[in-house]
């Protein structure tokens, strides 16, 4: 995958959303590895994350600062940018040709909901690339308050590849 991540890990969540990029940790509201909340669809929470990760991708390939900043929390938006340091407008096309979704895990924070999903699949990162590349990705949603009907969908707060 094009975009960079860090993936910090340990027993405790770390938050990316502190003041200035400043790391600090998440208080627990529930133990690690938190049940799925009851009333939550996570055959549509994974539907929505698949459709998300398409997005992201898309965004990112285009150069779109305004949908990756609509579909990630601050301190990833931050972390894209740098990623992008230098380059103006689109920078390629990638064509997702298989994408798989399995949720990991879920987190009770502070903040509200923090879902672990493992994203796989097949991916051209460029029309002339002589075969698709599998890819294995980890990536964070965070789901901030959400008992507010108000508050933001599900947005990339962290992505790790991995391998």
């Amino acid at each position: 995958m094009l975009m960079p991540g860090l993936l910090v890990l340990g027993r405790q969540a770390v938050s990316w959303m502190g003041r200035g990029g400043a790391l600090r940790r998440l208080g627990r509201r529930r133990p690690a590895r938190a049940a799925v909340p009851a009333g939550l669809d996570v055959a549509h929470l994974l539907a929505a994350a698949r459709e998300q990760f398409l997005r992201l991708q898309a965004a990112w390939d285009a150069g779109d600062m305004d949908t990756l900043g609509a579909l990630t929390t601050p301190q990833m938006l931050e972390d894209l940018r740098a990623g992008r340091a230098g380059a103006e407008g689109p920078v390629g096309r990638t064509d997702v040709l298989s994408l798989q979704a399995r949720l990991l895990g879920f987190d009770a924070v502070d903040q509200g909901w923090l879902a672990a999903i493992e994203f796989s699949g097949l991916l051209r990162e460029s029309p002339d690339a002589p075969a698709p590349v599998a890819f294995r990705e980890l990536w964070l949603l965070l789901r901030e308050h959400p008992a507010d009907p108000t508050a933001p969908a599900w947005r990339l707060a962290r992505q790790q590849a991995l391998f």
